[in-house]
């Protein structure tokens, strides 16, 4: 079979689960991934497809359309242009929290000179996205990465063998007590954190390719207690001696609530928006 007829007729199966724009942006990516075609190479599409390949692209298209999302068919997603292992242990990266890290190191280099050589804490760190692409902009920093789930620990030490990197990671949480001192104990100037933030009741309203596939641990929180990382977190900040500044992403309904949460804690709080104008980025200093 023709390459290209056998992109247009996967497209035309995905778009029962995504935009067509979104489906064939799949389709190219697989193609790369298997027929090592690049999109901008569309005139070799009259490409025949050998049996290999084309039974290699009947299971990719498989999996996809259960809802299982790319990144984990492929085993690997991109974040700041690095390739990262992702597995159903870990959230898949996403653009808002690139913009979070590039938020973050140009704040840092702002406010430290670059010589510094911060401290700097990751909650919540899942695959290591944010704490290896930070250490790797800044490369004097100190950087370590906690997380409840010691699967999703291994996944981010795989990620820091990969791009030879060294990050302290440790598999604890912030809501324990354990976790909460070993966090009290250590020397910190930043600490940051894409936490839980997504009520239970929203459920509902995701697209599968989340609800069935994504850590749920990693995702969500008590209807009756939406920002519960969130104020723990920030407590342990207030407490802590040595933190200065605390980055978060943040939902975009939750500005009021943080703010509020900010004031009750007497820390000051700048809140920041994306590419898409939402605000899902805010900055705690003490």
């Amino acid at each position: 079979m023709q390459a290209y007829n056998y992109l247009l007729r996967s497209v035309q199966q995905l778009e029962s689960l995504y935009p067509k724009e979104e489906a064939l942006q799949i389709m190219y990516w697989v193609y790369e991934d298997v027929l090592l075609l690049k999109n901008t190479h569309l005139q070799y599409l009259d490409k025949e497809i050998g049996l290999a390949e084309e039974s290699k692209l009947q299971e990719i298209l498989h999996r996809l359309l259960s809802g299982e999302p790319l990144q984990y068919v492929l085993g690997y997603a991109y974040f700041r242009n690095k390739v990262y292992k992702v597995t159903k242990d870990v959230l898949i990266p996403r653009p808002e929290t690139e913009e979070l890290v590039e938020w973050i190191c140009n704040e840092l280099k702002l406010k430290f000179d670059g010589k510094t050589q911060l401290r700097i804490l990751d909650i919540g760190t899942g695959s290591g996205c944010i704490a290896l692409a930070i250490k790797d902009e800044l490369r004097n920093a100190e950087v370590s990465g906690i997380d409840i789930s010691q699967d999703a620990i291994q996944m981010a030490i795989l990620n820091a063998d990969q791009l030879k990197l060294t990050i302290n990671f440790k598999q604890t949480s912030v809501l324990e007590d354990s976790g909460k001192q070993w966090i009290l104990s250590s020397n910190l100037d930043v600490m940051v954190s894409n936490p839980p933030y997504i009520v239970e009741g929203d459920k509902k309203d995701m697209h599968i390719n989340v609800i069935n596939f994504e850590p749920h641990i990693a995702l969500f929180v008590p209807d009756e207690d939406p920002l519960l990382f969130y104020r723990n977190i920030i407590h342990l900040f207030k407490e802590h001696t040595t933190a200065r500044y605390l980055f978060f992403e943040i939902s975009e309904f939750q500005e009021v609530a943080l703010t509020a949460l900010c004031k009750f804690n007497a820390l000051s709080g700048i809140f920041k928006k994306d590419l898409q104008g939402k605000t899902r980025m805010l900055q705690i200093s003490k």
